[in-house]
């Protein structure tokens, strides 16, 4: 079905209200709580697959439902959210007006934790348009629906020694259904690591772990990579320092990373900074690192975030650079309602192909009751690539409340 991007991540974060309204409660021994949500949204967008030539628009009505239970002690906490929705859609993906139920997503967390070993295990499975979905930029524009799903299992021991142990073990699966892109392909990736904490004094921690994972990818395509992490932390009266070195070699590349880092609490927000360089034995070196300040006003928030980053694609051999910079806004207008705004500006730079996508987005937020909330938004985006230029614009309205 069409992409409903603009109601991604809705779903979760009814789930995470309930859990969050109910959380203080649950942190009695032996609490449970529980929580249901639901909303009903509107949307009326044109060209959200973002295609050149402009496809039609896009009328979707969805009713997203959610669940979400937390027990908590005071040695484990246990948390399951899972939600869906019921879409009514009429589109150019679609014939006529379709009915059908979108964007399943289960997340599951455990966390048992002694003064000197902790234990945990998360599991998730969600599916939903490999746009909405799509971790790089190249994909954010493709058809077809994409399935994640993974477990990962984390044990630590002599967590109150000068040095201590944890192990990770993880799995990840992607599967992408109805997809017209050759380049997305089935890959399950298996992923083990072993590590240390070093506690030095009371203000400097290190951590020095070795990993292997592989990546079995639809067609026999298998590839083994090893990294080996080093990092040093320091505490300081108004934040941190850090310095971290991440080696990482597969089939396709030799790739070191070093990041200095710094953290630094502000009367009325933070302000943290990475700057490093990356060296590729196929691809050179570039410069990576990023920013993050948050802000506090005194009738609202602001949040800007920067970050570079280079890696190496085995499908078009080449090196990727991908920069984005995201900006946020949000003002209380009084007890009851709130404005926000939110720009991101993204851009994939590769020889091949230069991408780069604006979305900007703004939302009114008017508290109904306690539980009930109604939010009226509108989101554009642009995309320039190879293909030409690509415009989507959308507004929505959405009414929703937890129990």
């Amino acid at each position: 079905m069409q992409k409903w991007q603009a109601i991604r991540g809705t779903a979760g974060l009814i789930a995470a209200v309930g859990l969050s309204a109910t959380a203080a409660s649950a942190q009695e021994e032996g609490g449970l709580r529980l929580s249901f949500g639901i909303e009903q949204r509107l949307e009326f967008g044109r060209n959200l697959d973002l295609d050149v030539p402009a496809e039609g628009s896009s009328k979707v009505a969805a009713t997203v439902l959610s669940f979400g239970l937390l027990t908590e002690t005071g040695l484990d906490r246990l948390e399951f959210t899972a939600s869906g929705a019921l879409v009514i859609e009429n589109s150019p993906d679609t014939v006529g007006t379709e009915i059908d139920f979108g964007r399943p997503e289960v997340r599951f967390a455990y966390v048992r934790e002694v003064p000197d070993a902790l234990f945990s295990i998360t599991a998730r499975y969600l599916s939903d348009d490999v746009g909405a979905l799509a971790e790089d930029l190249a994909d954010s524009d493709a058809d077809g629906t994409e399935i994640d799903y993974g477990v990962t299992l984390r044990y630590e021991a002599f967590r109150t020694s000068a040095a201590s142990l944890f192990v990770e073990a993880d799995f990840d699966g992607t599967e992408y259904k109805d997809t017209t892109d050759p380049s997305l392909l089935d890959t399950d990736t298996y992923g083990l690591t072993v590590g240390t904490r070093l506690r030095f004094s009371e203000v400097m921690f290190g951590t020095l772990s070795v990993g292997q994972s592989r990546e079995d990818e639809e067609g026999g395509l298998i590839t083994d990579t090893t990294t080996v992490r080093a990092g040093l932390d320091y505490a300081m009266a108004n934040g941190s320092a850090s310095v971290g070195l991440i080696f990482d070699s597969s089939d396709d590349e030799d790739r070191t990373t070093l990041e200095f880092g710094r953290t630094v609490e502000l009367p009325a927000g933070s302000v943290s900074g990475r700057l490093g360089v990356s060296q590729s034995d196929v691809g050179g070196s570039d410069l990576v690192g990023g920013i993050d300040w948050t802000q506090d006003l005194p009738d609202g928030a602001l949040t800007v975030s920067v970050d570079r980053s280079a890696s190496f694609d085995r499908t078009t051999g080449e090196t990727t650079v991908e920069t984005g910079i995201a900006v946020g806004w949000e003002r209380v207008v009084n007890d009851l309602s709130s404005v926000g705004l939110d720009l991101t500006w993204d851009i994939s730079d590769a020889s091949s192909e230069r991408i780069e996508e604006t979305e900007i987005g703004a939302t009114y937020s008017y508290a109904l009751t306690a539980d009930a909330s109604l939010d009226v938004g509108m989101r554009y985006r642009v995309r320039e690539d190879l293909g030409g230029r690509a415009e989507s614009p959308l507004v929505f309205l959405a009414l929703g409340r937890t129990f």
